[in-house]
């Protein structure tokens, strides 16, 4: 099916192209009538082969809907319908409000995206690490998710047992990871400070704000938060069952709950505004500084980014996205601000995303982009000369050994004088050198080495203090991860063993944590076993003081994570991004 729908929009791709190229967003009747037809049969065979219970779609061309449909059930035992006025939590998308608004106080000279956020929010003063600099985390820079500030905090964070204020706290007892500047580390908890900053300069709580400078102005009147208590909300399911719906005590990162007709009323009102419509909502220029690319100078990214919004972007056209999934409820949302077009799809069901996602992306190319554009150009070829094949001296080579945290293990890395050898996992590789840092990857096997892949190179790179492992495949680059200090055995020794999850739980299905497991692996590497009801995950660990560790792996599921450890009387604790367990001796 999936391909019968990308083919039909190929077709109006190119018809439409040809008919205007420089305003593809515009269909004639018929086409609109085709793409409709096809977007329901799209949904229809999605809606049984992924046994998703309910969601709605939308489709905005010429910035007016023209057409919008509820599929399944809101509530299933009930037999009530899914429809475009069902309302659903639509997750991190909430993140979109939370820059508008920022953006909204900067119109008003309230606040400059470029000094740092504790000018702004006082409170805020995380741990450093030596060289760090808090002043270099700016409002710009956590609204990029580039601040170093952690992925999230777990501790009472659902809505009963904390507030969206509580956070500052809690991040205060933490370490910023990396440097301001250096890194793309998506956080959940740095929005939440966001929208603590917008309660500390407007005089308003959050979630009023947002009622009043955004829901009001687009005549939102079915949008609201967990504690709103609206009509028409969805049940939630997964794995075939219904489950108890996990309301966030992160409001300002993922507690924005509407229907397909008041999210519709957002896209359209950030369609219009881009095209200078004063709606009261937000000026032209500012909100194509908020669509425009703000993420080009830093060093390791995996997306390219505006501001709140994740972008596609090639040499002609623009669109920005963003996702969300708040428990098991998923939407999203991508906007064709140029084209004047938007797709906005919900679900209430957590098997939903892969078809919600996969029926945006299959409209790219409707728009001139594909998938590719969402990720930044190669840097490698900028830092690394490219030139014939070079013989690096052994010194050289030598700078480059030791272990290497990826996402969920680790590599290690050594030399033989002439080459590198890298082992992952159960993996062998030589490393040849293609030109001065470029290396060309062998893989062993059976005593033989054969070239991995043509196209790829792996590189090593020096960025404020930390030794970098990247992986180019054609014109991709993945960020593998970075060279870990040794750990001093003394420190760790008798912190090694399984902790079990104890205090405040994580109130949502797989998510629920079981145990921590502290080892050392076979090259002395210092890892973390976290078990959840759901997964095992394998983290490397980079000590940051006598107590402290950071999860590693850049841009893994449980990267970017502060770990403690203290004791107690007779029992050792583990923190892990503020949920504890317990060692007893």
């Amino acid at each position: 099916m999936k391909n019968t729908f990308f083919f039909v929009l190929s077709i109006l791709c190119h018809t439409a192209m040809a008919q205007q190229k420089n305003n593809a967003s515009i269909l004639t009747k018929q086409d609109q009538a085709i793409l409709i037809d096809s977007s329901e049969k799209y949904f229809a065979d999605r809606m049984e082969q992924d046994k998703i219970v309910g969601l709605s779609a939308a489709l905005i061309i010429g910035n007016k809907v023209i057409w919008q449909k509820g599929f399944g059930f809101a509530d299933r035992e009930k037999k009530i319908p899914m429809t475009v006025n069902t309302v659903v939590n639509i997750g991190s998308i909430t993140k979109t409000f939370t820059a508008l608004s920022i953006m909204q106080l900067q119109e008003q000279g309230l606040i400059d995206l470029s000094q740092p956020l504790n000018r702004y929010l006082k409170q805020f003063h995380p741990k450093l690490q030596k060289g760090f600099n808090r002043d270099q985390v700016t409002v710009k820079s956590v609204l990029t998710h580039t601040s170093g500030i952690q992925s999230d905090i777990w501790k009472n964070s659902d809505l009963e047992s904390g507030k969206y204020t509580d956070v500052v706290d809690f991040i205060n007892d933490t370490y910023l990871l990396y440097p301001p500047g250096m890194i793309g580390l998506y956080s959940n908890a740095g929005y939440n400070l966001l929208g603590h900053t917008i309660k500390e300069i407007s005089k308003e709580d959050y979630p009023s704000y947002i009622h009043k400078h955004i829901f009001s102005k687009l005549g939102m009147s079915r949008s609201g938060f967990a504690q709103d208590k609206l009509s028409n909300r969805s049940k939630l399911y997964a794995y075939g069952e219904v489950v108890k719906e996990y309301e966030l005590r992160d409001v300002a990162s993922g507690g924005i709950y509407t229907d397909m007709e008041d999210f519709t009323k957002y896209a359209i009102g950030l369609l219009d505004a881009y095209q200078g419509k004063n709606n009261g909502l937000i000026e032209e220029k500012t909100i194509k500084k908020m669509f425009s690319l703000q993420n080009a100078d830093i060093p390791l990214e995996t997306n390219k980014k505006g501001l709140g919004w994740f972008m596609f972007r090639n040499d002609s056209v623009t669109a920005m996205y963003h996702a969300g999934s708040a428990g098991f409820a998923q939407a999203k949302l991508l906007l064709f601000p140029e084209k004047k077009a938007a797709v906005i799809v919900m679900t209430n069901t957590a098997e939903g995303g892969s078809a919600a996602e996969e029926f945006c992306f299959d409209l790219l190319p409707r728009f001139g982009l594909s998938i590719p554009d969402l990720f930044p150009a190669p840097i490698a070829d900028r830092i690394h000369d490219s030139n014939p094949a070079i013989n690096p001296a052994k010194e050289s080579l030598k700078a480059h050994e030791g272990n290497y945290a990826v996402s969920g293990s680790y590599v290690s890395v050594s030399s033989n004088g002439e080459n590198l050898k890298m082992r992952n996992g159960d993996k062998l590789y030589i490393l040849k050198p293609a030109g001065r840092n470029e290396y060309i990857p062998y893989i062993v096997k059976e005593g033989d080495t054969v070239a991995e892949n043509n196209n790829n190179r792996y590189f090593f790179r020096n960025i404020k203090g930390y030794h970098f492992l990247i992986k180019r495949i054609k014109q991709r680059e993945y960020n593998l991860g970075y060279k870990l200090k040794p750990v001093t055995d003394e420190l760790w020794l008798d912190r090694l063993g399984l902790y079990k999850q104890s205090g405040y739980q994580m109130l949502i299905g797989d998510s629920k944590f079981k145990s921590l497991e502290l080892y050392f692996s076979k090259d002395h590497v210092l890892m973390c076993r976290l078990k959840t009801m759901g997964s095992t995950n394998e983290i490397p660990l980079d000590v940051i003081d006598d107590h402290t560790a950071m999860s590693s792996g850049v841009n893994s599921g449980f990267g970017g994570f502060t770990v403690t450890f203290k004791k107690e009387g007779q029992n050792r604790i583990a923190d892990f991004a503020g949920i504890s367990f317990l060692k007893s001796e």
